[in-house]
């Protein structure tokens, strides 16, 4: 890609993901750099929510801007809710956090010291964005059983020999203790509602989370489409089988889980579920769900 002097670079970096290592990767920027002839600025958030502020001032003058996420997909999340919708600007992924599940659709690789050196030159790619009560998400929406397992794997990411697949598979086993189950009312596009105890619901626009897990081996970031996948809820013996092939992408032909795909969808339910949108957790009563293909540039190397 032939280089345009106004093109303005700008990384956004969390401080706390992957226990410090985006903040490692100051140096590698400014080395890159050095003697790039386009301009560049480092911006590190402070607080939740503050990437997504860094990032809506970085597009605000229209201007043409490449913004990098140089943290985990909560990070990335925030800077997307930034960004979505505004034509002059690209963005890169520079992985640094526990799960890393976009970059690791994405990218052929997912190594941030390889990918500093190749995205400010790459060209970008444009795909589809989910949006779930009104926040944009890049990857995943799911609900029920696999939310409240990303609650809880929080707990064990904290510690510094715990991987982010690790913290996951912790998470699954300190939640089948309790093996809440979800009676939820679920309507996919405009299709006769469906009613009943699921164990857990998955929208998805790209294909892993939990740090690696293939939930949906099937799903594309580019085909205007969600994939659907909903399970219904199941015995203790049944998830300890379930999950191990949920992890491989082995699940799609159980009898428990229907697959499906669509645009839209809509979650009820008379009490709270718990709600993971790329690793970002909330309890909610309804929930409305929505594909806005081709929304946001992403750099390819």
């Amino acid at each position: 890609m032939s280089q345009v002097i106004t093109l303005h670079h700008v990384f956004i970096i969390n401080p706390i993901a992957g226990k410090g290592r985006a903040v490692q990767m100051i140096g590698d920027i400014k080395s890159k750099f050095k003697d790039f002839i386009q301009s560049f600025e480092i911006s590190i958030t402070e607080a939740p929510g503050h990437a997504t502020e860094i990032a809506k001032k970085a597009v605000s003058n229209g201007e043409a801007v490449r913004i990098y996420s140089v943290g985990g997909d909560g990070t990335l999340n925030e800077i997307v809710n930034g960004i979505a919708g505004f034509p002059n600007v690209e963005l890169g992924i520079i992985p640094c956090g526990s799960g890393n599940d976009v970059a690791r659709y994405l990218y052929p690789v997912i190594d941030p010291l390889k990918l500093i050196r190749v995205l400010p030159v790459s060209t970008s790619k444009t795909i589809d964005l989910g949006k779930l009560n009104g926040n944009y998400f890049f990857n995943i929406a799911s609900i029920g059983f696999d939310a409240e397992v990303v609650r809880n794997s929080r707990y064990f990411k904290r510690f510094p020999l715990i991987s982010g697949s690790m913290s996951y598979i912790l998470g699954v086993l300190v939640t089948l203790i309790n093996c809440k189950k979800y009676k939820l009312k679920i309507t996919l596009d405009n299709t006769t509602p469906i009613e009943k105890e699921f164990l857990l619901t998955i929208f998805a626009n790209g294909s892993y989370y939990g740090g690696g897990m293939l939930a949906a081996p099937s799903a594309k970031m580019d085909d205007g489409i969600f994939d659907f996948y909903l399970v219904e809820s199941l015995p203790r013996r049944r998830i300890l089988r379930f999950f191990p092939l949920f992890q491989k992408g082995r699940h799609e032909n159980m009898e428990e889980v229907s697959v499906s795909r669509g645009t839209r969808a809509t979650v009820e339910s008379a009490a709270p579920f718990p709600v993971n949108i790329d690793g970002e957790i909330s309890l909610e009563t309804h929930v409305s769900i929505e594909l806005f293909p081709k929304h946001i540039k992403v750099l390819i190397p």
